[in-house]
């Protein structure tokens, strides 16, 4: 089985995490169902007949339902209004200004240093298009395989002294 992208691991959550993340879940979903209960309830009188005329009709049920609907709009209207002012609000505070830098690469040195590998064995790696990298239980950079196609296709480890690289076939 193909080992997923996300790493998932609830046994590491302490109980309070538990805790309030099923209740957070539980409330929210109680939320829900009440947001849909007047739609479902107008579905059931809807399927009786009867007590649907008597109760939106002859006891005017249905001024309570359009009540409900009003506060309903009124909410979903107040709700885009101030998403609509806020996006104004930001586009005409920042129009024109692109506070956006480009991050520039790091440099082989750096790269090795913060991997604690040398600056050549960093510099190898860069040139491999597909690679796969694995951890110490510390999280520090083991050892790293590489696939037969290489960007430029440089050679094969030329020394003994990298004993990290390692091709796979």
């Amino acid at each position: 089985m193909k080992k997923p992208l996300i790493i998932e691991r609830p046994d590491l959550q302490a109980w309070q995490q538990k805790a309030v993340f099923g209740a957070l879940t539980a409330a929210f979903w109680v939320a829900w169902v009440f947001l849909w209960l007047p739609l479902i309830t107008l579905l059931g009188w809807l399927f009786f007949g009867q007590r649907f005329r008597l109760h939106m009709i002859e006891l005017n049920g249905y001024q309570h339902f359009l009540n409900v609907l009003a506060a309903y709009a009124l909410v979903i209207a107040a709700m885009g209004g101030g998403l609509i002012l806020w996006a104004m609000y930001n586009h005409f505070r920042f129009r024109g200004v692109d506070r956006r830098k480009a991050v520039s690469a790091p440099s082989n040195a750096e790269m090795g240093h913060w991997a604690q590998h040398p600056e050549s064995v960093v510099a190898r790696w860069r040139e491999y298009a597909v690679m796969t990298v694995h951890h110490d239980p510390k999280g520090g950079i083991e050892r790293v395989d590489y696939a037969l196609n290489p960007r430029n296709f440089p050679a094969a480890p030329k020394s003994a002294n990298e004993p990290h690289l390692k091709r796979v076939v």
